[in-house]
């Protein structure tokens, strides 16, 4: 089997066994029994004991083969992506019990599950298995092929320790009779029956320490004092008077508390077997991709700033660190009650009180300083890009400011224009204000306070709510009047209406206004009064503080822990979840652009789906797992399952600031301390901490699955790749049965033998599949395979330091002393599969041979070479030069460097191609030959692979054809006719399809001088910038070329960019010369340009114009200011008429960059046309 095994790959992040890496071998077993070759048409037997041959449960294991054995097995159910391998208990009570989770004390109720998953494939019942374990949510639920665990008749099972020496185990069999998907239960109020060693069972609440006493048959899982806050399968509090072993490191029991924690494993047993119509045949045209969640990561990014201090010595609800997120152009502003920043935990601080600003793709501090007297609450950006704060402030930066202020983004300077003065007449006087939105010309806002002053009016009334003109004028016509406070305000653009929530039980005097309430906002603010909000108890707090709109919907958070949604036109009520009396009140919320609204709270147990009180009940649908934020569906209410992944909150006060940026990505504000940037490593955090964006755009189908080889009982297929994939998943008939990370794998034949690939992204989105693949049987040729020479062929190679014969790149050349190696054939990168020897010097030039055969030269129009240049290459086919990249013109010797020195990365995105006629083919053995050329000695990269395909066609004319075609006898020619003579001779500029030369304008006046498509343009994709003169006089022969338009996300496209997707920048840079002769003081130059998502128009380095484009510095890292399709952006062009101060005679440089909304951004295209007049 060794020489099987070595051509399959391990699984690199096994989509259903988190963080594991398990051999997804198809021909492996996991015992020693062998299993025979399956033929054509042959059932495949579900034994367990490969990949390829995955059982749907142990169940279905046990079912077939009664003598099956406790081990390690594949099992493949219809809801997993990939078989993968699980411990089976084949000997308890019957058998047929997966284990999926495992430990002593230190269970979690964690979604992402808890530890090595990998360590469940086995059961070692010893001192290293008292470190918990536990499979993810997810894992578990796939097990169960997504079906409600209520419904299993055997429920979970639990085999705790019944002995400090591990040798005998208690049995509990665990009923949960409104479970739906699996949740790990422990902080839950999960009605549950339970039997203890087949007793009767009894019914309790899972918290609620069931069982048939208090002692030795009682089960307590939640944590508290009496467990010493730590979770796991614990027995009543009357047993830890036991006088054993309770605290040695070999005892399978820990007391911790009152609460004797014992070793216990958790197992289901569902009943699922591998003939079940779930598995459904594919079809011929295959199956769909499928992506990732919406939500963010559950890891926070890695930042090292943070904020630090305290402004007013309190840190109770109301006086939290971070209190206000908003983000303006690149910057990140945070607003709260801190005095300073610091980098990392033990940091200088650097005053900043109040407000501060941060980078917001690095996190890192910015430098603006700011000084507020007191807590900043609300920040706002202002349509013109101010910023607008609110808070319990009276002073900002030494000057008197109550309540707002307008800051310059960016200068950090208040802006002396917004004048807006606040007051409050009763109460003590202290004014506060706690919430703004913008909507059509007005901030609304809401606190404490009853009188605004500004922009020319005085002392207008608006008790605890105004709205004010942008001049800061506040709107006299406008004014709820509301009898309590108000927390949150917002506008939503759907039906226009204001919605404010807080401590106020009426509006207008005398008008019922329970908590929650909505406005028109037209003039009088009259009461919406069908708008009924109803709170979540009537006996304790009500009031509300969070609330957003968005499409047709309304969401208000607050106490008590409660998060309803409502429909903005019927003013229904349509969704409810609450965290339920040991929970938390909703504090903060934001909806994102993919439609996921995120909620936070002072709470970490569970969120309870379509409960709309707060009492301990049944009334739910389901339960998620919740640590200071959930995620929610912003149509549905539905809760989506997220959370971050053990975030700290330093009081346990949970989040009260969240917003989503322009990456996407959510920053979430509070006291928080520590984050988690992935399963086992934290970070220390200031107040804040990001969870960016997650990639759920699934990669590009695979094309071109072909046999390359084959045996009467395995096939070799390959395909070609697509730059997104990390993996490559094989299906046969109905499931998947294997994995692989290059492009080529062994599989046993079977079944149907249809065969179907589809590629894995880093983020686990999966492609569509490709559609069936049938492959010939052994020996047959295979009709689909148009690839005479794969990516991954074997290469024989010279990389020393000192020229190559001079016929090395004939076919006749004997290359049999050279090394021999798979490509891709260079160093530097973990891609390269056969990486040269490292010497002192390295070669400036490596040469390369390889062969491919044509069965008939005749019957082909030719082949087209696909290479890799890294730097640059040289390629020759039977002897004569087809090709060459980065290499200037001239001849070639060993000494030639390439003329530019890309990156790996970017040598891989830009692929070289060549068509080569046949004529210069032979039939039978031909040779494919190509040398490569670094810029520079210590270039940290070099790679090369080349494909070779036949075209299908009749050549133009192949070697050796006797065949003489006789020339035609001559026929007469009739006169020509005289051309006609034109009014004037039309002029059309030259040198449109090089952009290495600069459009030459022919001495034309006027007309079209940059037309689309024909026009060829230098471009830069780089993740670097580029040098800082690119846009007047540097010198672009190591840029990219092609047509316009250029980019991605446009089937239009006349250039298509294949860049992956962690490999796309921010900035895309497109230039062009042109020769525009002589400028008069009338020359004009009218330009149209794509933004998507904006752009920057530079004409000789000066930017002209932007579009999608905050004002302020725009670098490399700096975001559009919104999203476009392509479809749109080919509509909405940005259009400038460039005066003649802006050109020069002569040659002018056209430079435009294109940034962004976002990095998954689903299109990114750039064209331009320029017409001129003189």
């Amino acid at each position: 089997m060794a020489s099987v095994l070595s051509r399959l790959i391990t699984l690199a992040a096994a989509p259903i066994v988190a963080c594991a890496s398990l051999a997804f071998a198809p021909m492996t077993h996991a015992d020693d029994g062998q299993q025979a070759p399956a033929t054509p048409g042959q059932t495949i037997v579900h034994d367990g004991l490969s990949a390829a041959t995955a059982a749907a449960s142990c169940w279905d294991i046990k079912q077939h083969d009664s003598n099956a054995k406790d081990g390690t097995y594949w099992l493949q159910t219809p809801a997993m992506n990939a078989p993968a391998q699980f411990f089976c208990d084949q000997t308890t009570d019957g058998g047929g019990w997966v284990l999926i989770g495992r430990g002593r004390e230190g269970w979690e109720p964690w979604s992402g599950g808890n530890g090595d998953p990998a360590k469940l494939t086995t059961r070692d019942r010893n001192t290293d298995a008292f470190k918990t374990v536990q499979y993810s949510n997810k894992t578990v639920n796939e097990l169960l092929n997504n079906e409600n665990v209520k419904d299993q008749p055997d429920g979970v099972r639990v085999l705790r320790s019944w002995s400090a020496s591990g040798r005998s185990y208690q049995k509990l069999d665990i009923k949960f009779t409104k479970m739906t998907d699996f949740v790990w239960p422990f902080k839950m109020a999960h009605p549950i029956t339970l039997s203890i060693d087949n007793h009767s069972p009894v019914s309790a609440l899972i918290w609620n320490t069931p069982g048939y006493d208090q002692s030795w048959n009682g089960l307590q899982v939640y944590p508290s004092t009496r467990t010493g806050w730590m979770i796991g399968w614990g027995y009543g509090v009357g047993a830890a008077n036991w006088g054993g072993d309770m605290t040695s490191s070999t005892s399978f029991f820990h007391k911790s508390g009152q609460t004797i924690m014992p070793y216990a494993e958790a197992y289901v047993r569902p009943r699922l077997s591998s003939d079940s119509p779930s598995f459904t045949r594919i079809p011929d045209e295959g199956e769909a991709g499928s992506t990732v969640t919406r939500a963010v990561s559950n890891y926070a990014a890695k930042t090292s700033w943070g904020v630090t201090g305290n402004i007013n010595g309190s840190y109770a609800e109301g006086s939290i660190q971070v209190q206000a997120l908003a983000q303006v152009g690149s910057t990140m502003y945070v607003g709260g009650n801190f005095t300073g920043v610091k980098q990392g935990e033990n940091g200088s601080e650097t005053a900043s009180r109040g407000l501060a600003a941060f980078d917001v793709n690095t996190g890192d501090w910015t430098g603006q300083t700011f000084d507020f007297n007191n807590q900043v609450k609300a920040l706002l950006v202002l349509p013109d890009g101010r910023l607008l704060v609110a808070g319990d402030f009276t002073r900002v930066n030494g000057e008197t400011h109550i309540g707002t202020v307008a800051i310059d983004p960016s200068t950090g300077k208040v802006d002396p224009s917004w004048d807006l003065s606040i007051r409050n007449a009763i109460g003590g006087g202290l004014v506060s204000v706690r919430a703004l939105d913008y909507y059509n010309g007005y901030v609304y806002m809401g606190g404490v306070f009853t009188h605004l002053s500004g922009g020319g009016t005085s002392s207008v009334y608006g008790r605890n709510a105004a709205r004010v003109s942008l001049d800061s004028r506040p709107d006299r016509s406008w004014n709820p009047e509301f009898s309590g406070s108000v927390q949150a305000v917002g506008v939503s653009e759907d039906n226009g209406s204001f919605y404010a929530g807080g401590h106020f039980t009426r509006a207008h005097g005398s008008e019922r206004a329970w908590y929650a309430a909505k406005f028109s906002t037209e003039a009088g603010a009259a009461q919406d009064t069908s708008f009924d909000f109803q709170p979540s108890t009537v006996s304790a707090g009500k009031y509300q503080q969070t609330i957003s709109t968005g499409g047709s919907r309304v969401f208000i958070g607050g106490s008590e822990h409660s998060l309803f949604g409502y429909d903005t036109q019927t003013n229904q009520r349509t969704s409810g979840s609450v965290t339920l009396s040991m929970g938390g009140d909703m504090q903060a919320s934001t909806i994102s652009s993919k439609g996921v609204i995120y909620a936070s709270c002072h709470c970490s147990d569970g969120a309870y789906q379509d409960k709309y009180d707060w009492a301990v009940s049944d009334r739910w649908s389901r339960i998620d797992e919740i640590k200071w934020v959930g995620a929610w569906d912003a149509t549905t209410g539905e809760n989506l399952h997220w959370t971050p992944f053990e975030l700290s909150s330093k009081r346990k006060t949970g989040a009260w600031a969240l917003t989503t940026d322009t990456n996407g990505n959510l920053w979430v504000g509070g006291d928080f301390d520590l984050s988690h940037i992935d399963a086992s490593h934290t970070q220390w955090n200031g107040g804040f901490a990001r969870f960016d964006n997650r990639d759920n755009v699934a990669p590009e189908t695979p094309t071109l699955v072909r046999t390359s080889a084959s045996t009467p009982q395995t096939v070799t297929l390959a395909w070609d790749g697509v730059s997104d994939a990390v993996s490559y998943e094989i299906l046969r008939d109905d499931r998947p049965i294997a994995s692989t990370t290059s492009t080529t794998v062994e599989v046993p034949r079977g079944g149907n033998n249809r065969f179907f690939v589809r590629a894995v992204d880093a983020s686990g989105n999966r492609s569509a599949t490709t559609s069936v693949y049938v492959p010939p049987a052994q020996g047959e040729v295979d009709p689909a395979n148009p690839v005479l020479l794969d990516a991954g062929a074997t290469w024989s190679y010279r990389a020393q330091t000192s020229a190559a014969p001079e016929n090395w790149a004939q076919a006749s050349f004997d290359d049999s002393q050279w090394s021999t190696g798979a490509a891709p054939l260079g160093y530097g990168d973990s891609r390269i599969a056969t990486v040269l020897a490292s010497n002192i010097t390295r070669p400036v030039t490596s040469y390369f041979r390889s062969h491919f055969q044509v069965s008939d030269a005749r019957a082909l129009k030719g082949v087209t070479v696909k290479y890799l240049a890294d730097d640059g290459a040289v390629v020759y086919v039977n002897g004569t030069e087809v090709d060459r990249t980065r290499i200037d013109a001239g001849p070639v010797s060993y000494t030639t460097r390439a003329n530019a020195a890309p990156s790996y990365t970017a040598a891989s995105n830009s692929v070289s191609e060549v068509f080569v006629p046949a004529a210069l083919l032979t039939s039978g053995d031909n040779v494919i030959a190509v040398e490569t050329h670094v810029n520079y000695t210590r270039s940290a990269t070099l790679g090369m692979w080349a494909s070779v395909q036949r075209v299908e066609g009749t050549p133009d004319s192949v070697p050796g054809d006797d065949e003489v075609t006789p020339e035609p006898e001559p026929q007469p020619q009739p006169e020509p006719e005289p051309a006609p003579v034109p009014d004037h001779q039309k002029l059309e500029p030259s040198n449109l399809e090089d952009a290495t030369k600069p459009i030459a304008i022919n001495a034309m006046t006027n007309g079209e001088v940059i037309p689309s498509a024909t026009t060829q343009w230098n471009y830069w994709t780089s993740m670097n910038a580029p040098a800082t003169d690119w846009a007047t006089t540097a010198d672009l022969k190591d840029w990219s070329r092609g047509a316009g338009p250029i980019g991605w996300g446009d089937p239009q496209a006349a250039t298509s960019l294949d860049i992956a997707k962690k490999d796309r920048p921010v900035t895309y840079y497109f230039a062009r010369d042109i020769d525009l002769g002589t400028i008069t003081p009338s020359t004009t130059l009218t330009v149209k340009v794509r933004a998507d998502d904006g752009a920057v128009l530079r004409v000789n380095g000066s930017i002209v114009d932007t579009k999608r484009m905050s004002s302020g510095n725009i670098t490399h890292s700096t975001y559009a200011n919104a999203a476009v399709t392509a479809t749109k952006a080919a509509s909405d062009l940005l259009e400038v008429t460039v005066p003649a101060s802006y050109l020069t005679d002569g040659v002018n440089r056209i430079g435009v960059e294109e940034h962004v909304n976002y990095r998954n951004t689903p299109s990114m295209t750039f064209d331009l046309t320029a017409t001129m007049v003189k």
